[in-house]
């Protein structure tokens, strides 16, 4: 093995060399030192885990591609609420009265258009103002942020479509609904970014911007 094919190797197995000792930790402290009689381990445990995290990890995949292309969004968290207010309060709006439960994926495009347009809004700013992303989206959270508490009048939201509850606690073969968009999300990001230019691109750009140019 030569010293590029083992530095590469050991690049590439760093992260998943990390994920075996967190395992391998919790397991332990979850058997000797957890108040219930489970261990971290147990399936169960961890369905229940990917379930909890499933949005946070889509989230994480978008910031990924960002983080390839050599850029950072501190403005996802306030992004995600205010995505989320949209698609809750967008069900009860009069204008969709007669959908019934058909105004579900109606409030799924709602809040994803309202995604799409606020990280247009941040992409364009950076692009066309040559501000740095970090603090573009610095002031764009705070800014998302202050919509949110406009939008619902630092009230908490509570307008939940039971049928949409029922969709996120459904299962197939065990695992939940978020967990499966979740993996789905994954593969689909994992294909772009290692199966088309655009994906090729991002790595270029991000690893060396001045030399992704020059090459066209």
């Amino acid at each position: 093995m030569t010293k590029d094919t083992l530095k590469g190797f050991v690049g590439k197995g760093a992260i998943w060399g990390f994920i075996v000792l967190e395992l391998i930790f919790f397991s332990i402290a979850g058997e000797f030192l957890s108040l219930s009689d489970k261990a971290f381990m147990d399936w169960d445990n961890m369905l229940l885990l990917f379930k909890q995290s499933a949005p946070i990890g889509i989230i994480a995949l978008g910031m990924t591609i960002v983080m390839i292309n050599g850029n950072i969004d501190l403005s996802v968290g306030a992004m995600f609420a205010l995505c989320a207010i949209v698609m809750l309060d967008s069900m009860t709006w009069p204008i969709f009265a007669g959908l019934g439960d058909w105004v579900i994926p109606v409030a799924w495009a709602l809040a994803l258009i309202t995604g799409m347009l606020l990280g247009l809004i941040n992409g364009l700013i950076v692009w066309k103002t040559g501000v740095d992303a970090f603090i573009v989206t610095l002031g764009s959270m705070l800014g998302f942020r202050g919509l949110v508490f406009m939008y619902n009048g630092e009230n908490p939201t509570s307008h939940l479509n039971w049928t949409l509850v029922d969709m996120a606690e459904a299962d197939i073969l065990g695992i939940q609904t978020p967990t499966i968009i979740f993996v789905v999300c994954t593969i689909l990001i994992w294909l772009l970014m290692t199966r088309t230019v655009h994906g090729r691109n991002a790595y270029a750009v991000g690893d060396n911007r001045e030399a992704a140019v020059n090459a066209g």
